[in-house]
């Protein structure tokens, strides 16, 4: 939203640049606040030819920010937890498959052959190593459930190093229509520069 209020004085001219913007960010508890105020002091010289002229001015630029901001975050969306659900998904299937696979084996075994001590220790040893793998997992898993259902809450406060700098600008008006402007702004912390072409309509 802005405003520009305009008066002549002097033979010339007194404009108030005010403009204020809300930045509605989701992860934000409310929007953030801006206001930009630029006061300009200028004169403008006609030219020879009808309808032209050029305008020169110099004047302030303010920025203000609003200072505190909180907001939240999902912990989703600060890890990849998309990319560990999955790897924790597939580390799960491998131990199954193996699982299998060592039933599969141990199954098909002799009475005679399972009371063998090579493979009843073989049969345990990996027992052991598939229930500490799945354990793991498990509680991997857990924990990357309760985060993605979990947030960060933040705060911080902002501000411009300078809130005011020094501008000069000029504008060129062709004619009626069609009009150039160049800004700077400078001094300070803040440096900034402006070109535009403004066309007029006819009304």
């Amino acid at each position: 939203m802005g405003l520009t209020p305009t008066i002549g004085i002097g033979g010339g001219w007194l404009a108030l640049d005010m403009n204020m913007s809300w930045s509605d960010v989701s992860a934000l508890d409310k929007p953030a606040f801006s206001y930009i105020f630029g006061p300009r002091l200028g004169k403008t010289f006609k030219l020879r030819k009808p309808e032209r002229n050029i305008a020169v001015w110099v004047g302030g630029f303010r920025v203000h920010i609003e200072g505190n901001t909180k907001g939240n975050i999902s912990l989703s969306d600060v890890l990849n937890l998309d990319n560990a659900q999955q790897k924790v998904d597939d580390g799960l299937t491998k131990v199954s498959e193996n699982q299998t696979k060592v039933d599969t084996w141990w199954d098909g075994l002799t009475p005679s052959q399972q009371k063998s001590p090579a493979n009843v220790a073989k049969h345990n040893t990996a027992n052991r190593a598939l229930e500490s793998a799945g354990t793991f997992l498990t509680t991997l898993d857990g924990a990357l459930s309760t985060a993605e259902s979990s947030t960060v809450q933040y705060s911080l406060h902002k501000a411009p190093k300078d809130m005011w700098n020094f501008i000069v600008g000029s504008q060129f008006q062709y004619n009626k229509h069609i009009m150039f402007r160049v800004e700077a702004g400078f001094l300070g912390t803040r440096t900034q520069y402006l070109g535009g072409l403004q066309y007029r309509f006819g009304l």
